[in-house]
């Protein structure tokens, strides 16, 4: 992927070439900032229409919160999120590279089914594993700041994950599913990963600076093992594919998985939840996970690119 990036630079005009990682990261926070604000002030008027605001709707939800609450909380995380992160990336990569702006971000072809069928294989064995480094993170010393901000964005999730039609279950597979995959992987992989690569020369120091920064951002540092092991993950899987539909494909599994289990099983599938409480490492999963995750590996390396695998 390496080679590869370096040659649509250099097959740029001029004007693009001068954009260094650097300012392209720059640009990145700076677009992405502008998208939550912009998508903060979206998500404010269509509560406004309902005659509330969101930190009202924030403030007020609970176990007992009506269909209208829940929903209107969902969409007031979407927009944000959606402006900046998706907004925020393709914008900041099309200043850059202007025309070959959807080149660069590598999605012009769709994987394969036997590629789907990897990237499936991969979030499994990625979920078991989760479970142990989650074991390992809940007992490492955390400030109590750090885990009041778990406690509270853990509650969120749970009152959003509260669904009584199917309607809640597509909208929330929106929410937590599409936009997230697409837009964290828009940002991670497609730019920070990519950037990072051309800094460091070194595709796994640049895999596993972007999974720390993917696991960071979330603010939830309970999870951050498995959330990094995650990132890592989704991160190997963009660079031997070189398709960023791949990473975008497996987030979309590992988010939405757990949110249909939930439609369908309730409060019961809290025990295999990667973010549940852990009361035993379960090393053997952990390390069946692992062992599954190290054989799709070689696999894959073959599979993209058998004549000359990525090491």
């Amino acid at each position: 992927m390496e080679e590869l990036l370096d040659q649509e630079v250099q097959n740029l005009p001029p004007s693009e070439k001068e954009s260094s990682p650097w300012s392209i990261f720059l640009g990145l926070i700076l677009t992405m900032l502008l998208g939550f604000l912009l998508g903060g002030v979206a998500a404010e008027v269509l509560a406004r229409a309902y005659h509330t605001s969101l930190p009202d709707l924030m403030g007020g939800l609970s176990n007992g919160s009506n269909t209208l609450t829940r929903n209107l909380v969902r969409l007031g995380n979407f927009f944000p999120h959606l402006f900046a992160f998706t907004g925020g990336s393709i914008a900041i990569i099309w200043y850059a590279y202007r025309q070959k702006w959807f080149d660069y971000f590598q999605l012009r072809q769709w994987p394969s089914p036997l590629v789907l069928g990897l990237s499936l294989l991969c979030i499994t064995a990625t979920f078991f594993l989760a479970q142990t480094t989650y074991w390992i993170n809940q007992n490492l010393p955390l400030p109590a700041g750090m885990l009041e901000m778990e406690e509270n964005a853990n509650a969120l999730i749970k009152q959003l994950l509260v669904m009584d039609s199917p309607w809640e279950l597509l909208l929330n597979l929106l929410v937590v599913g599409v936009a997230p995959a697409l837009g964290e992987e828009l940002v991670f992989r497609g730019v920070i990963q990519q950037q990072a690569q051309r800094l460091v020369k070194n595709p796994h120091v640049a895999i596993w600076i972007t999974a720390i920064l993917f696991s960071a951002i979330h603010f939830q540092f309970a999870g951050f093992l498995p959330r990094m092991v995650l990132g890592g993950v989704l991160g190997y899987l963009f660079w031997w594919s070189g398709n960023l539909w791949q990473p975008i494909i497996g987030h979309f599994l590992f988010n939405s998985l757990q949110v249909v289990a939930y439609y369908f099983v309730g409060d019961k599938i809290e025990a295999f939840s990667p973010d549940a409480k852990v009361q035993e490492p379960g090393w053997i999963l952990g390390i069946l996970g692992a062992i599954c995750l190290i054989a799709i590996a070689r696999v894959a390396k073959n599979l993209f690119n058998p004549s000359n695998p990525r090491t």
